[in-house]
């Protein structure tokens, strides 16, 4: 969780610190330690409790443009899912990994409810679980070869899973072709894994359908100093890419300093301890609302 919101700090999506990613990530969080698993109309209402109402205002900070459009229409209790391709539910998908890091098949679950809740294109929604299932094999450190080939064959198992359904996604051709780049990628391994990462994306930054491929490739390096992948990985791809290689980085490595200034530092550190302990409990840690209203606001609205 720390590494994870270290990365979107380092992607400068918000002045203030960490951004609407980590936001997102840690409802997650909180959502599996309470549900033991992801129920989406539950963990869409979590998620609309830190965004605006009648009584309380948002307190999402620098959220993006398709974020807001699906806030507002869960809002007015319409459908909300896009079509379109993005990197942002891969970027807030890493508390799964944690929690189901011993169970492949909850995991891929898991990961395909948190994505699809507001994408259907099914890139986006297997490159979702891909990450998931990369952070839970970089908890038993998993890199290089083993990783990308892991990845690939997560992915395939994404695929079969969202097959049964896959008149509800778009883009299914490409999403197939997923596994097949990871595994030409893992056939290119040398080291270091900046390299790989420019075979990946010859032809220019990384769509967003692909952050999540090209973070995993990223992430597969063992050799490189942790900070530096962050640091490649937030200039290829903003804070949702540079989250997610933390994220990675951070489940092979465990607790550490990292050299950006991440708020509520103690508090990530915990809830990561609960993702990886099981401990359930979170009646004795903060309600994520209050925390990110003081962070963004000052000062508890509600007292003013």
């Amino acid at each position: 969780m720390l590494a994870g919101a270290a990365g979107d700090v380092a992607g400068g999506n918000s002045a203030v610190g960490y951004s609407a990613i980590t936001q997102q990530a840690t409802v997650v969080a909180y959502h599996l330690l309470r549900n033991d698993g992801i129920d989406r109309a539950l963990l869409a209402d979590e998620w609309k409790e830190l965004g605006a109402d009648t009584e309380n205002p948002s307190v999402y900070r620098s959220p993006s443009e398709s974020f807001v459009a699906w806030l507002e229409a869960i809002s007015r209790g319409e459908g909300a899912a896009t079509v379109e391709p993005s990197g942002e539910p891969a970027s807030r998908v890493y508390p799964v990994g944690v929690w189901f890091r011993r169970d492949p098949e909850r995991l891929v679950t898991a990961a395909i409810s948190v994505a699809r809740l507001t994408h259907i294109d099914a890139s986006t929604v297997v490159g979702a679980a891909a990450v998931a299932g990369a952070v839970a094999a970089s908890s038993f450190a998993q890199v290089g070869r083993d990783l990308l080939q892991g990845s690939a064959e997560l992915i395939e198992r994404a695929l079969r899973e969202i097959g049964k359904e896959d008149y509800l996604f778009s883009r299914m051709d490409d999403a197939r072709q997923l596994p097949v780049r990871l595994r030409e990628a893992a056939s290119w391994v040398t080291d270091p894994a900046i390299d790989l990462v420019k075979k990946v994306i010859e032809q220019g930054p990384p769509a967003a359908s692909e952050k999540a491929l090209v973070a995993i490739v990223l992430a597969s390096s063992p050799s490189i100093e942790p900070y530096r992948l962050i640091e490649v990985a937030a200039s290829m791809g903003g804070s949702e890419m540079a989250s997610m290689v933390g994220a990675m980085v951070g489940a092979r490595l465990g607790l550490r300093l990292w050299p950006w200034v991440v708020p509520n530092n103690t508090w990530f550190a915990e809830i990561g301890r609960r993702l990886v302990s099981g401990n359930r409990e979170t009646r004795d840690i903060p309600v994520p609302y209050q925390v990110e209203e003081r962070l963004t606001f000052g000062f508890d609205s509600r007292l003013a």
